[in-house]
């Protein structure tokens, strides 16, 4: 194993077999002396335990641990265990970061670095995202500047994944943070808000560093089953509040202070809403609309005006202010559209 490592580039690997020799073939080209690959073979079943083993019989700065499969943040958690640089770096199995990514990163010396992603379909670049400015950013001022460059006017722009990113080990650790191991939609989002709590800087590169590859049959997701419904409800718990804090700390971020409304409100609470209002589901209760509507409330921005056309409906509902009036009017609509 190679001494002094700089980066621990942590892998999540399941059943991807046909892909993470590739993924670290092409990682080993990197023009960068100080790093190691930590590969976590999650309990495949399909050949992948075996080929990471070549993998690590085959580079120097490669090594494996294997785990019984328990998801990609248990196996994220696991890397972060062992990793020994002092920054990590995520990647996916079969995704590939682009050559001399890691000397360039690491060059900018901040407790977190963050570059762009291409978005590859079937080999297509369909999709190219990354920051506007090549620049460091330290000290509080400097990080409200940093979240106003790097957040969207509709979304969360480049600070939705974990990828494409150094992370500063040493504030890892010192405040033990990890992936939400229960939660199975978002938990990039949480790992990365989480950890900008703790920076003193941040800087961006501006260029795509990374090839987020994805198949054309896997494109469509499941978004309105009550599993996903209800995973929404689990990100919004930590959400919430990590947005509260992170308001407090960053004050003068105008970006951050409309993520409530564009992302909390306007995307998961509005979609819960519209999967009511056009398919009967378990979740459709007293309870559950009470949590939603005690979000809106909270949102200062709301107004027929703010979100898109196909949302008014909801938020006429809400406006009116009876819970009751509501589940009665989303259990009529989702018997029509069934």
């Amino acid at each position: 194993m190679r001494n002094n490592v700089q980066i621990s580039v942590i892998i999540p690997v399941y059943n991807a077999a046909d892909s993470i020799r590739n993924t670290v073939d092409e990682l080993m080209k990197q023009d960068f002396p100080s790093f190691e690959v930590v590969l976590v073979d999650d309990g495949s079943t399909d050949g992948s335990s075996m080929v990471c083993d070549d993998l690590a019989s085959v580079y120097e700065g490669v090594r494996v641990i294997h785990k019984p499969n328990g998801g990609v943040s248990s196996a994220r958690n696991a890397g972060l265990e062992a990793a020994s640089g002092e920054y990590v770096m995520f990647l996916d199995a079969d995704d590939v970061l682009k050559p001399e990514t890691l000397k360039k990163m690491a060059a900018l010396d901040a407790d977190m670095v963050m570059g762009g992603f291409e978005k590859v379909v079937d080999s297509e670049v369909v999709e190219v995202n990354r920051p506007y400015f090549l620049k460091k950013y330290e000290g509080a001022d400097d990080l409200c500047r940093f979240l106003d460059d790097n957040i969207g006017e509709k979304d969360c722009f480049l600070l939705n994944s974990s990828c494409f990113k150094l992370y500063r080990r040493e504030l890892i650790e010192a405040n033990s943070h990890r992936f939400d191991e229960d939660l199975r939609y978002g938990e990039d989002k949480i790992f990365v808000f989480g950890f900008l709590r703790y920076i003193a800087s941040a800087a961006t590169l501006p260029e795509s560093v990374y090839e987020y590859h994805i198949r054309k049959e896997s494109l469509s997701s499941d978004v309105t089953s009550d599993s996903h419904l209800s995973q929404i409800f689990l990100l919004l718990e930590s959400y919430v509040p990590l947005l509260e804090e992170l308001g407090r700390q960053y004050p003068s971020s105008v970006r951050l202070a409309g993520l409530y409304h564009i992302d909390v409100v306007s995307r998961y609470v509005c979609r819960i809403l519209t999967c009511f209002a056009r398919r009967k589901s378990s979740l459709m209760t007293q309870e559950s609309m009470a949590r939603l509507y005690a979000y809106m409330k909270k949102d200062d921005r709301l107004n027929l005006l703010s979100v898109r056309a196909g949302q008014v409906p909801n938020i006429l509902l809400f406006k009116i202010g009876s819970i009751r009036l509501a589940l009665n009017i989303y259990r009529l609509t989702s018997s029509i559209f069934r």
